[in-house]
């Protein structure tokens, strides 16, 4: 009966240390929203995702992919622009991007105060990639 439990556990430790392992997300994000409320418009600033956690290489500008999905709605693509501070040509921890609505008016005043997921992926090794999901909640 001790092998039994001895195995048990010990396939307990393993699964637990593969789970640990694999996550979703390669790196953390934040998000700091603008002050400024949506309005009717396109083209409203939306919000700055900053790198809180990533990989040593960071992650190449080209390939960079905002989404957010607001409750009801489908899936969209704010345009980025990205903070590459020391001019590496990548995102690495502590840079950002900054968000703004398309020209097109996709959200409007119906969201403030709304909280909307917002994630952060790029393109590593030829794969769209999760860098991180964090939360944003719109102005009023």
């Amino acid at each position: 009966m001790k092998l039994s439990v001895l195995g048990l556990f010990a396939s307990t430790l393993v699964l637990g240390a593969l789970a640990a392992g694999c996550s979703s997300s390669d790196g953390e994000i934040s998000v700091t929203p603008a002050t400024t409320p949506l309005t009717a418009n396109g083209g409203d600033a939306l919000f700055t995702v900053k790198v809180v956690e990533a990989a040593e290489e960071g992650y190449a500008l080209e390939g960079l992919v905002v989404k957010i999905t607001p409750e009801g709605k489908s899936e969209i693509k704010p345009v980025c622009t990205p903070n590459d501070v020391n001019g590496n040509k990548k995102l690495d921890k502590d840079e950002s991007v900054t968000c703004v609505e398309s020209s097109t008016n996709e959200l409007d005043a119906d969201l403030a105060g709304k909280e909307i997921k917002v994630e952060l992926f790029a393109k590593v090794d030829d794969e769209e990639k999760r860098i991180g999901e964090s939360s944003w909640t719109v102005a009023k």
